[in-house]
């Protein structure tokens, strides 16, 4: 083999681990590519699901392990909302359709912050008109104040007592005599867990679901 030839096939050895190193650099580089995400904020870090003791609107527990398995989105609110409940659970119903149309089932969880109001009865017709697959949770007063002080879903309710506005704290029952007319206050985020029960981050307002879906493929 002549000298020649061989500096040709070291310079062909040589160009092809080149190409290799710089596959590695742009793999490497696209790897390290900031997550770009339009309607979700994520949580600096995951947060590993407490202790969760509500029920689903048969009265069956609906603990921490029913998040495993699938990614949950969980809204706050309430049956008598006059105005974000409806828009966000519509909002949820698109979502839920888009998961079914691909193989990354998601799971909508309505949490009634009024339990007083909400029975089981009145819960699950009012989940079941915007999609039969929503879950609607309710518990005593504590039990969904723990969930959702975990979660950062603020909530209250007012009401008028002998000519006086009284604010009642969330995880706080309605005094008996409140009457059943009365404000409830409520956060409007929808909060992200992911398919290890962990709390990841949360969706404020967000206009069109197809983005949201984008978000939430980028993480599934």
């Amino acid at each position: 083999m002549t000298s020649q030839r061989v500096g040709l096939i070291l310079a062909a050895i040589l160009c092809v681990l080149l190409g290799v190193v710089s596959a590695k650099h742009l793999f490497a580089a696209l790897s390290s590519k900031p997550l770009v995400l339009t309607s979700v904020q994520l949580l600096p870090e995951p947060k590993p699901l407490p202790s969760v003791m509500l029920r689903n609107a048969n009265g069956d527990a609906f603990a921490r392990e029913d998040f495993y398995g699938r990614w949950s989105l969980v809204f706050f609110g309430f049956t008598s909302c006059p105005d974000f409940c409806p828009m966000e659970l519509q909002k949820l119903s698109t979502l839920l359709k888009l998961s079914q149309q691909s193989d990354n089932h998601v799971q909508v969880v309505f949490v009634s912050v009024d339990p007083e109001r909400d029975t089981a009865e009145k819960l699950v017709q009012y989940v079941a008109f915007f999609h039969p697959n929503i879950i609607g949770l309710r518990g005593d007063n504590p039990a969904i104040a723990s969930f959702a002080r975990f979660l950062g879903a603020a909530y209250d309710r007012s009401t008028v007592i002998d000519k006086k506005v009284v604010t009642i704290p969330a995880g706080v029952a309605m005094p008996v005599n409140a009457g059943g007319q009365y404000l409830v206050n409520h956060s409007t985020r929808v909060f992200i867990i992911d398919s290890q029960g962990k709390y990841i981050g949360s969706i404020a307002n967000a206009e069109a679901p197809q983005m949201v879906w984008e978000d939430l493929q980028k993480l599934f």
